[in-house]
C-alpha cells in the first residue's frame, strides 16, 4: 500500500502506468494521502522498488518546497 500526498499523486500515477503495474486507489487517509494499492507478481518486486523509491523522492521534494515557503 503506497500512501501519495495530493500533491504528487499525479506525477506517481504517471509512474505507476509507465512501469505497467496493476493497481487500484483505497482510499484517503487521515492525513489527506491518497492510498494507492500495488497488485504485483514476483518477478516485478524491482519495479515496485523502484516506485518506492520515486516515491520517496517526490515526498523529498515536497518537503523541501515547504521549507522554502517557509524561510519566505
Amino acid at each position: 500500500m503506497f500512501e501519495v500526498p495530493s500533491e504528487v499523486v499525479g506525477e506517481f500515477t504517471e509512474k505507476l502506468t509507465d512501469l505497467e503495474l496493476e493497481n487500484s486507489i483505497v482510499g484517503k487517509n487521515d492525513n489527506d494521502e491518497i492510498e494507492i494499492e500495488v497488485l504485483y507478481e514476483k518477478n516485478e518486486s524491482k519495479q515496485v522498488d523502484e516506485l518506492e523509491a520515486f516515491l520517496e523522492e517526490l515526498k523529498e521534494n515536497l518537503e523541501d518546497d515547504d521549507e522554502e515557503e517557509d524561510d519566505n
